[in-house]
């Protein structure tokens, strides 16, 4: 009697094992279908961008943007109760590697969003092979090309600046104002590049300027000497740079020693005090550029003083303010929706940054008012650091800020001129003051 009591009891112990193994497997398909993460935990957020290749030089500011929201956040009380995470994957600025880099933010670490990538030409394939497809929230703070409004992303891809539709007009503008009545572009071969080039010679040639060639280029060659002699090879006014900082470097200082064009213009790839630093100021002195910048609001000037406490350096690059504003959007709609769940997060998006609703900015204090105004029921617009980001239909904001930038040799600076509001619904463009 004592050796069956004791058999059935190992029989039974092993049969419990099995049972909660098969529930514990059960469960675990269930919670990564489709790969993503399941809701319940911790938010976390896969911060995509690049840091090699030949946008490196903005990559590690853009953490640094997406640390400080976190840090505001979690210490106004964090997400659902907890603190939000944040993980980094490094696109290399290509597409091969940024669609590996998101699966694994998916798949590995179980995001439940992604800020990223830099380049349109990086973000569109992630879009449309990963995230779109594996219903994770996606958000790009810097990525222009109008191609992205077009994404087949299952209304899972989002961005914080404005479409290159707006800088393409002002650069077309800014052209017309320096008396140019020729030019050629060099652009990076990818849907940024090309986009900012044709919309700019659509609107300058519209102006009655010409555009003598549009020519692409590939990432990081050793020589652009064939691509030169094509844009320059009819003499124009001067040569758009519509490129990236280790790319444009090169094809640069060519033009420069081959002597073939004396006038430059700049675009937000091309804006890298590391660029001109290697390149040598004094060559590009009193060039002009164009970027996405900022409304004036009194959130932007916040943003930059915590950036420079958190880092000791004034925000160096374009597109922070928009990763700083990513982050608190993924954030709010998490809350807004009482779920990590991406596809709900994905359906508050909208519901917490645009009207009605009440006002609220970013900042601990900022946050912790959301916070509450979301307990109680009431409906909240996020405006950001860099102006309102109301999303429209495509995951767009559709009024922003472009500003244009001289290239300041005596003090080795890019300078801000003037910027101007643009309202992409009506196409108006209004100097801001």
């Amino acid at each position: 009697m004592p050796q069956l009591l004791t058999r059935n009891k190992w029989l039974w112990i092993i049969g419990a094992i099995l049972i909660s193994l098969f529930i514990f497997a059960a469960c675990d398909d269930d919670d990564d279908d489709n790969g993503v993460a399941p809701a319940g935990g911790p938010l976390k957020i896969g911060v995509l961008t690049a840091f090699t290749g030949d946008l490196s030089d903005f990559g590690p500011a853009q953490e640094n943007a997406a640390r400080l929201a976190a840090q505001e956040i979690n210490a106004a009380g964090g997400v659902l109760g907890q603190d939000i995470e944040i993980v980094t994957g490094d696109t290399g600025t290509d597409p091969s590697q940024g669609v590996t880099e998101a699966t694994r933010l998916v798949e590995i670490e179980g995001v439940h969003a992604i800020l990223g990538a830099l380049s349109s030409g990086v973000t569109l394939p992630i879009a449309e092979s990963v995230t779109g497809p594996s219903g994770v929230v996606q958000i790009s703070s810097a990525s222009t090309s109008p191609a992205l409004t077009e994404a087949a992303d299952n209304d899972f891809l989002f961005r914080t600046t404005i479409s290159d539709a707006a800088q393409g007009i002002i650069l077309a503008q800014l052209a017309a104002e320096l008396g140019l009545t020729s030019v050629c572009t060099m652009f990076i071969n990818n849907a940024y590049g090309q986009g900012l080039s044709e919309i700019f010679a659509e609107n300058f040639e519209a102006g009655g300027g010409s555009v003598s060639q549009q020519v692409p280029h590939e990432s990081e060659q050793t020589t652009y000497a064939s691509e030169l002699g094509t844009c320059t090879g009819e003499a124009p006014d001067a040569l758009a740079a519509i490129a990236y900082p280790e790319s444009a470097g090169v094809f640069l200082r060519e033009a420069v020693e081959a002597g073939d064009v004396g006038t430059f213009l700049f675009v937000d790839g091309t804006k890298s005090t590391d660029m001109f630093d290697d390149l040598g100021w004094d060559l590009f002195d009193g060039a002009r550029g164009t970027a996405p910048g900022s409304i004036q609001v009194p959130q932007g000037p916040a943003f930059d003083a915590a950036y420079e406490a958190e880092y000791g350096e004034a925000p160096p690059l374009p597109f922070l303010r928009e990763m700083y504003d990513a982050t608190y959007l993924v954030a709010l709609a998490a809350e807004k929706a009482g779920s990590t769940d991406p596809t709900a997060i994905r359906d508050a998006l909208r519901d917490v940054a645009g009207a009605p609703g009440e006002a609220v900015s970013p900042g601990t204090d900022g946050f912790a008012s959301a916070l509450s105004l979301i307990a109680a029921g009431t409906d909240i617009n996020y405006e950001g650091a860099a102006g309102p980001v109301d999303l429209d239909v495509n995951g767009d904001v559709l009024i922003g800020a472009i500003e244009t930038w001289t290239v300041d040799a005596a003090n080795e600076d890019l300078v801000t001129n003037d910027l101007f509001k643009v309202d992409l619904t009506t196409g108006e463009v209004t100097k801001i003051e």
